[in-house]
């Protein structure tokens, strides 16, 4: 591997000095979120069916959801998603012949702002100020399914600095990335209960940006400018990678094993690609606007295209060079990670609008209009799509 002037050392750190594992929370840590100033704070195409666009269910939650929701496969067949909102309420919902039906409810401490993991039964949040929990929802082995379902915490863990990533699920490792770094805690729910022993941590220099694990490698970007990569086995994180960027990365880098590199956007305006393995620079696109939504992949007349909008109210794509095949307009900032779905790309706005563009020509599909921003990944069951938005109702419209 080629070396890279940029790499540095990074100092391990000692978890259990790091993380505080008491099963209470004394105080909300609100450190390092003074960090982000306002910036990070403000956090006509024919369809398909003459539906398209139109709703067909919302669900009030009470409190502004920030996040994505986490879609659940019962065994019966059964489909429930998991939602969360700023409230620290976790919901679970589902369809309800032409609209939506609440499934259960868990109301846990702290702001809500990722969405929730679920692996071998257990629902993973994390809470903005500085908390991860593990809730057991008796799913797994379970005989039957209630209506309601419902959920005990099995454990808690409270950070020293806050959290504004996503949990991630690797086999039967949880990663949790507050400010400080990267933790790794035991998911195996086997019978001798070792879940949420805290197996290693690594200090990093602000983190933001939700780790990406691809084919044995995690990537990360950071507050101090840095795209890093790692070698990662569920047990260790071995630094392969480092790259300079010119302004922070506060948003999941994108990986891409058909075109071999790393793609991020940072808070100055730059879309960035180097080489998956070795962290070398390929090329860069100018924004010229904040990118505080994460970039994603799609197939375009058989190539690939990473798509992303950014805080200019444009929604772009790319080709696997860098160059803009196509740029939406929209009226308000967009830190959505967008979904692409059957020829379609969808994500919000903070003009409180739901966008579906056509994946090919960026023309407009259809909008639809609600009463918050929207933040959170969209997701897609039966002919539907469902977002929720800060005007705290879980919102589906048909596709």
């Amino acid at each position: 591997m080629a070396s890279n002037p940029h790499v540095k050392p990074l100092k391990g750190f000692d978890p259990k000095k790091a993380l505080s594992v008491d099963e209470s929370f004394v105080r909300l840590v609100k450190a390092g979120e003074d960090m982000f100033g306002e910036e990070f704070d403000d956090l006509a195409s024919e369809s398909g069916s003459e539906n398209a666009g139109k709703e067909c269910g919302a669900l009030r939650t009470g409190g502004a959801i920030h996040s994505g929701f986490t879609k659940i496969e019962l065994p019966s067949g059964r489909v429930v998603f998991a939602a969360t909102n700023l409230k620290g309420e976790l919901f679970f919902f589902e369809p309800d012949g032409e609209g939506l039906k609440v499934s259960g409810k868990i109301t846990l401490q702290g702001s809500l702002y990722s969405p929730p993991v679920y692996h071998d039964g257990i629902i993973y949040c994390v809470a903005r100020e500085g908390g991860a929990f593990a809730i057991d929802t008796g799913l797994k082995g379970a005989q039957g399914e209630p209506d309601l379902l419902s959920g005990r915490v099995i454990w808690k863990k409270r950070t020293k600095k806050g959290i504004f990533t996503e949990p991630v699920i690797t086999g039967k490792v949880l990663l949790v990335t507050p400010l400080d770094g990267i933790y790794g805690f035991d998911a195996f729910n086997g019978p001798d209960r070792k879940i949420g022993e805290v197996l290693w941590g690594l200090s990093i220099n602000g983190t933001v940006s939700t780790p990406v694990v691809n084919s044995g490698m995690l990537v990360i970007g950071s507050e101090d400018k840095k795209l890093r990569g790692f070698d990662y086995g569920g047990s260790r994180l071995k630094a392969s990678w480092e790259y300079e960027l010119s302004g922070a990365c506060r948003v999941k880098p994108y990986v891409s094993e058909r075109s071999m590199q790393v793609v991020a956007g940072t808070i100055d305006g730059f879309i960035y690609s180097v080489a998956r393995d070795t962290g070398t620079y390929k090329w860069n696109f100018v924004v010229k606007a904040p990118v505080l939504s994460p970039v994603v992949a799609a197939e375009i007349n058989g190539a690939e295209h990473f798509l992303f909008g950014a805080d200019n109210g444009l929604f772009y794509a790319l080709n696997a060079t860098g160059k803009k095949v196509w740029s939406f307009a929209t009226k308000g900032k967009i830190r959505t990670e967008a979904l692409v779905h059957e020829g379609r790309v969808y994500f919000g706005s903070e003009d409180n609008s739901f966008y579906a563009l056509d994946l090919r020509t960026g023309k407009p599909v259809f909008t639809c209009r609600v009463d918050g921003n929207i933040y959170g990944k969209p997701v897609v069951h039966e002919g539907r799509i469902y977002f929720g938005a800060t005007d705290g109702f879980i919102h589906s419209l048909y596709i």
